[in-house]
């Protein structure tokens, strides 16, 4: 799923491309000015094929702009928020296709407005209200009968499918797409879809007839963007399959189609596809040569697939190179990568749930109106009824209300749990490590506006493996609720605790001075040390814990920089013997320090 993912994330531009290759005669061109209709036409039809071509004449029409119709303004604004896309400013984007969709007026530039506003919402990790569009689109799309605007869809709702895993229905659009529109240019963008959802779920190899099939029909169409994505996936199952070699050649072949096609991510993975290739072949020369390639064709914060790839070569030449120090470096970039794909990963599951959610409500809300309107209907008609019937209506009310109260009451009871698994840790009820991260953020900018201090504490149970080596981890479960216990008694109502991971939990401590820092850690510190733990009256633990401590006094009030200086004081709480609280204003732990007999005495 990962994997399905990253992939996703990578290729997700191909989709804009889809938009503008269309039959020009789908968006209204007002009659009163042929001349600039004819190069909006011709920006639709050439922008997959020559962009340098596109932004020439989108910089002719901006020219003209005193020229323009109303409609052919909305025209240019969408040509405008593609360009922005593809520069990855999607920032800038995101207003324009709002204005579209708001005021235009237009349903066939409203329909391309709002597929692409999808995709920009999902790359700026907008993740809810990109599905929660997705779902919009899903519903209508049975209305959806302009044939421009309906392949759009399509291909939206393969996209967003397939980012979460639902092979099966991006398939069945596909292949949708190949049926409805027989010709080469829709047979291209279907075969394009299938081949790679297929490839998503494991079920297509680097030699399947669809590869093939769809290759073919995008180059008699001219689609040279969506041919070289087929290829390029096609080069990393043969780099998988242990073909590097074969690999190797597909790519120096079509390495001239994508660089005249202009399409900077095609660039950008080209070289970090060959460095993958040469990498798996054991040719660490050229490996290395095309990833550094990779990352000179790439802008801070863009093509995070491509910098995460290079990376990874780059750390596995190094190492058989033995430059430790190099591969350190290169293998810390990489894993920070994984790990934020790996967040995005898990943030797009939680939104799809939660829009999944939210459109049962709805459901759940338009089946108990019709349901009240049906017993109202009943309740006019029993009215009309002799007397005896009357019971029978009171009575039948009262069993619909009944469930409609309990549908109710289970569906916000349902939606409170929800929200408290996004945002708590299930074993200590302290604040997962997401949630107390965004939480310690909007605390921290509140504080440096209003000019007050806050000290953060990272604490680590000393010895905590030998608690479930010894005792099992249902022992191990429950000393880390009594900690929590434990720490919650020494803190305030504005305080924040949270569960970083492991034995490992963080404090932020707002308005807070230094020496109150420092009291409040040592005073969790004393009294975990102080506090016997007997579970299930057979098991007696006493627990210590390290103490690291960081405040905006000295590392400002940026929440990654005090987790920075934090974790240093806590591993030097670790070597200076553990059981203390060290802070980042000294290299030596605070004075309140057990003595070694004590130590031993408390520490598991």
């Amino acid at each position: 799923m990962k994997r399905c993912v990253a992939s996703y994330c990578a290729q997700v531009a191909v989709f804009v491309v889809a938009l503008f290759c269309i039959d020009a005669s789908a968006t209204d061109r007002p009659v009163e000015s042929p001349a600039t209709a004819v190069l909006l036409s011709q920006a639709d039809q050439i922008y997959s094929s020559d962009q340098h071509r596109f932004l020439r004449i989108l910089k002719q029409l901006h020219e003209q702009a005193g020229q323009l119709t109303p409609a052919q303004h909305w025209h240019l604004k969408l040509l405008d928020a593609l360009r922005w896309v593809f520069a990855a400013q999607n920032a800038k984007a995101s207003p324009l296709l709002r204005d579209i969709i708001e005021h235009s007026g237009d349903p066939a530039l409203s329909a391309r407005a709002t597929a692409l506003l999808i995709q920009v919402e999902f790359l700026r990790r907008h993740y809810d209200r990109a599905y929660e569009l997705t779902g919009a689109l899903i519903a209508d799309l049975p209305g959806v009968t302009d044939p421009a605007a309906r392949l759009l869809a399509l291909s939206e709702i393969i996209q967003m499918m397939n980012s979460v895993g639902q092979f099966d229905l991006a398939l069945k659009y596909a292949r949708e797409i190949k049926a409805t529109f027989p010709s080469a240019k829709g047979q291209c963008q279907g075969g394009l879809y299938e081949a790679q959802t297929l490839a998503y779920a494991g079920k297509l190899d680097s030699g399947s007839h669809e590869y093939a099939d769809a290759i073919d029909a995008c180059l008699v169409s001219h689609q040279a963007i969506f041919a070289n994505a087929l290829r390029l996936d096609i080069a990393s199952q043969l780099i998988a399959d242990g073909q590097p070699q074969r690999a190797i050649a597909l790519l120096h072949r079509i390495a001239p189609s994508i660089r005249e096609s202009g399409y900077q991510f095609h660039i950008a993975q080209l070289p970090v596809t060959l460095a993958m290739a040469y990498a798996r072949q054991g040719d660490d020369a050229d490996a290395r040569k095309y990833a550094l390639t990779a990352l000179t064709l790439v802008s801070p914060g863009s093509y995070s697939y491509v910098v995460q790839q290079a990376d990874k070569v780059l750390y596995e030449v190094a190492k058989r190179a033995g430059h430790d120090a190099a591969a350190l470096a290169y293998f810390e970039k990489y894993v920070a990568l994984d790990k934020e794909s790996a967040d995005g990963a898990k943030m797009q599951a939680l939104a799809y749930q939660e829009v999944k959610q939210e459109v049962s409500a709805k459901k759940l809300r338009l089946a108990t109106l019709g349901k009240q309107n049906r017993i109202l209907q009943l309740r006019q008609a029993l009215a009309r009824q002799a007397q005896k019937t009357s019971r029978l209506l009171i009575a039948l009310l009262l069993v619909v209300i009944g469930f409609i109260s309990l549908a109710a009451l289970w569906l916000w009871r349902s939606q409170l749990r929800f929200r408290r698994m996004a945002r708590h840790d299930g074993l200590t009820g302290t604040y997962n490590r997401e949630h107390f991260f965004s939480s310690a953020t909007r605390v921290l900018r509140r504080l440096h506006r209003e000019g007050a201090a806050a000290c953060l504490i990272v604490l680590d149970l000393d010895h905590f493996k030998r608690v479930n080596d010894m005792h099992g981890h249902a022992v191990g479960d429950e000393v880390l609720r009594r900690t929590v216990l434990v720490i919650r008694r020494q803190l305030g109502d504005s305080d924040l605790l949270g569960r970083l991971g492991g034995e490992e939990f963080g404090i932020l401590l707002p308005a807070c001075p230094h020496e109150r820092g420092t009291s409040v850690a040592d005073r969790i510190r004393r009294a975990l040390a102080a506090t016997p733990m007997v579970i299930d009256d057979q098991v007696t633990l006493r627990v210590s814990a390290s103490f690291g401590m960081a405040c905006s006094a000295r590392s400002a009030h940026t929440l990654r920089q005090l987790l920075i200086e934090a974790d240093a004081a806590l591993y030097r709480a670790k070597d200076g013997g553990r059981n203390q609280v060290v802070t980042e204003a000294c290299d030596e732990a605070t004075e309140d320090q057990p003595t070694e007999g004590e130590r031993a005495t408390l520490t598991v």
